[in-house]
């Protein structure tokens, strides 16, 4: 027995093995291995969401509808394997590098999903991708102010003024083409009586809202005194002199305004009288006759319309030792 033990023994030791010998026998028993792992295992069926990836999207189009940015997949194979497979990060890309403007229909086929060898694909929802592809403009497009209410009694809405007054936009032909402005949410002024500025949203329809979010401006709302034109005479004229030695002469002495002026004072023609001065602006003049355009300063709130006469005829003589001769400022 122990001849015939020995007699193998040197009949294996005699034989010519191949290199790496050692390293394919491992192989040979990992290949077992995994053959037991993927195929003896059992198999189960899981559904799962993956994304969908737009990859090589041109500069100069958008993707203009709203389309499924997940699909659902139905997939077999070893349960290991169906375990580790969320952790792949599988997805669906579609490359868009040859698209053009129009209507494009992707198809979702099992090879256009790699999954892991063993894992069988069995069913893909949806089947298909509709994807509208435009152009890419920019567009500025301005805001209208939309108020409601009016103002107190005897007031009244001057302006509205926005920030920003325009909103600058990048997205699909398609869509933007079609607006030609953007409104306010109404601002309401029911019995206001003076201005005030508000932060208000735009009324926008969904598709700029997809793009846009919800967008904020600023309204600078104006509201003042009602005014009636009004015209007030016998407004003295000022001339003011550095030299108290010199004696003038204006002519004429008094000019008359036309004017708008709140409601609430339009009657009074004390107060009316109190709201414009009116002066002479000179310097260095020499003795003799000059023509002076009137500066004419009215309060806050009136509006100055017309000047009558525009201009005074100033007559000034230089007499040393004599005091100036001070016009009188009522009316003739």
């Amino acid at each position: 027995m122990e001849k015939l033990v020995a007699a193998q023994i040197n009949f294996w030791r005699s034989r010519s093995w191949p290199k790496n010998w050692v390293l394919k026998l491992f192989s040979f028993f990992f290949a077992i291995f995994l053959w037991y792992f993927v195929v003896g295992e059992d198999k189960v069926d899981m559904t799962l969401s993956i994304p969908v990836e737009i990859v090589n999207l041109p500069q100069n189009l958008i993707i203009s509808n709203q389309f499924t940015n997940q699909i659902e997949i139905t997939v077999n194979g070893p349960r290991g394997l169906i375990r580790r497979i969320t952790d792949r990060h599988i997805s669906r890309a579609v490359d868009l590098s040859d698209a053009t403007p129009g209507t494009i229909v992707v198809k979702n086929t099992p090879e256009t999903i790699s999954l892991p060898s063993g894992v069988r694909l069995l069913r893909i929802k949806p089947t298909d991708l509709i994807l509208q592809m435009d152009r890419l403009i920019q567009k500025n497009i301005p805001i209208i102010a939309v108020t409601t209410g009016k103002p107190k009694k005897g007031f009244e809405l001057v302006s509205v003024k926005l920030d920003p007054p325009t909103i600058p936009m990048t997205g699909p032909q398609r869509i933007l083409e079609k607006e030609k402005r953007f409104s306010t949410l109404p601002i309401d002024i029911q019995g206001f009586t003076h201005s005030f500025q508000i932060a208000t949203s735009l009324d926008l329809s969904q598709d700029i809202t997809d793009l846009l979010g919800e967008t904020i401006v600023n309204a600078n709302i104006v509201i003042r005194e009602k005014r009636v034109t009004k015209t007030i005479k016998n407004i003295p004229v000022l001339l003011n002199v550095t030299n108290k030695k010199i004696n003038y002469i204006l002519d004429p002495k008094f000019i008359t305004v036309t004017a708008g002026v709140p409601l609430s004072i339009s009657g009074d023609k004390k107060k009316l009288a109190t709201l414009f001065t009116a002066k002479l602006k000179v310097k260095n003049l020499s003795s003799g006759t000059h023509t002076i355009p009137v500066d004419v300063i009215a309060v806050k709130g009136v509006q100055i319309s017309s000047i009558q006469p525009e201009t005074i005829v100033v007559e000034i003589q230089n007499i040393s030792g004599s005091p100036p001769q001070e016009q009188s400022s009522k009316g003739p």
